[in-house]
């Protein structure tokens, strides 16, 4: 999506949430201004949502993520997934 991204990660336990998402930015941050041209830097906005789940949803969580144009164009979005303050886009 043109302006946030959707990833389903698995962190390992002797990993915090807050230093794995600090290393997936710095790199990914790091990479966008190094290897493609664009105007400006890129960053990263402070903020980031979590959302934990099982092995039992992986494949549901997974489609979702690889689906995110379709489900955006059809405004089909799982609300735990997409956090809006607009309520005309809110759908389960």
């Amino acid at each position: 999506m043109p302006d946030h991204v959707h990833l389903a990660v698995s962190i390992p336990p002797t990993l915090a949430v807050t230093d794995a998402i600090a290393r997936l930015k710095g790199s990914a941050s790091h990479y966008v201004n190094q290897s493609m041209a664009r105007e400006g830097r890129f960053a990263w906005q402070s903020e980031y949502g979590v959302l934990s789940f099982g092995q039992r949803n992986l494949a549901d969580v997974v489609d979702y993520v690889n689906n995110q144009p379709a489900r955006h164009a059809a405004n089909r979005l799982w609300r735990p997934l997409e956090p809006t303050n607009d309520v005309s886009k809110r759908r389960a």
